[in-house]
């Protein structure tokens, strides 16, 4: 299997994974028609924001603790300025998946939006929130349709498979956000797929080993400097959580494979990190089985109650406690 069918079908897994989730919530009365007045919506492209400090955002799911979204929403004249920025605050939460509930994720999302916006602004994000959704859930139906066809093609008809599925995945975003918003927030997945099927149409060629290395340089030279940022930063990232579960790596040596990818500070700060998460997990199994041996000592309620609040008391701090309250009864 070639890398070019690889990474297709690694995203059409991707994309399975989150449908169990998509479809436990109702967007079937979504349409395109709710952006009939798209023309109010004020449209500007920005580019993708780094990662706040860590402990930005608390109580969020284990894989995402000491991290934020980095996204700064923003309306002009109660208007939405919609920016690619938006789908990458959705992906943030929705990678979560498994890790929390539906309702959680969707009322995070939520939350979030409505913390950053008001009024019609508000309305708009929401909209596009569901309309995303509807985006997802036909996701899977399209990629399904398209794997269904791709079994063992020639080179030239898996070429022409790809670009057929690029045209008409274009043809769904439009359909389901409008052309317009459909452009800002897909326009970095749209640049990346139409640059890597160039990449597959040169190595597909007849032309030399020389000549395609030429052009796959010159190919490459001509991404956007935002696009060529991201690809890095993706990249680290990918790095970062092979490195996470890596079994049986020190320390020291967790440092040094961050050091190669981030930099000497930026692997200082996942060290700390990596601390403190020791540190509550200990916090929390002791913790545990203290609230465990309270439950089998056959208290009255109220004594319950009044004792599992000392217990909380006596291991966390009043910041911890909301957390530690909503892991225990998870665990329950």
């Amino acid at each position: 299997m070639n890398k070019r069918h690889t990474v297709y079908l690694i995203t059409v897994v991707l994309v399975i994974a989150l449908a169990v989730f998509i479809d436990s919530i109702d967007t079937s009365q979504v349409t395109s028609s709710e952006y009939s007045n798209v023309d109010d919506v004020e449209i500007a492209p920005v580019a993708i924001e780094t990662l706040s400090p860590a402990g930005k955002n608390r109580n969020l799911a284990s894989s995402l603790t000491g991290t934020h979204h980095g996204v700064h929403l923003k309306s002009r004249n109660q208007q939405l300025i919609v920016t690619a920025s938006l789908k990458d605050l959705f992906d943030y939460y929705l990678s979560a998946a498994g890790e929390e509930s539906t309702e959680e994720i969707d009322q995070r999302i939520q939350k979030e939006l409505a913390r950053q916006l008001q009024t019609e602004a508000l309305a708009q994000a929401m909209n596009i929130w569901k309309h995303y959704l509807t985006y997802k859930k036909e996701l899977v139906e399209f990629d399904q349709q398209y794997s269904a066809h791709s079994s063992q093609p020639e080179k030239s008809e898996q070429l022409e498979l790809l670009q057929q599925r690029q045209l008409a995945l274009i043809a769904v975003q439009d359909q389901i956000f409008g052309a317009k918003i459909a452009q800002i927030l897909f326009d970095f997945d749209r640049q990346l797929d139409s640059h890597t099927l160039e990449k597959a149409a040169l190595l597909a060629s007849d032309l030399s080993a020389e000549q395609i290395e030429q052009r796959l340089i010159n190919l490459s030279a001509q991404l956007p400097i935002e696009m060529v940022l991201n690809l890095q930063r993706n990249h680290q990232q990918k790095s970062l959580v092979e490195i996470n579960q890596q079994e049986g790596l020190s320390a020291q040596q967790k440092y040094q494979q961050r050091e190669q990818q981030v930099g000497a500070a930026a692997a200082s700060r996942l060290q700390v990190l990596d601390e403190k998460r020791a540190l509550w997990k200990a916090k929390m199994i002791t913790f545990m089985q203290q609230k465990n041996q309270l439950e089998q000592a056959g208290l009255a309620r109220e004594e319950y109650i009044t004792s599992l609040d000392k217990l909380y008391n006596q291991h966390f701090a009043p910041a911890e406690q909301l957390r530690a309250r909503a892991l225990s009864s998870n665990r329950e």
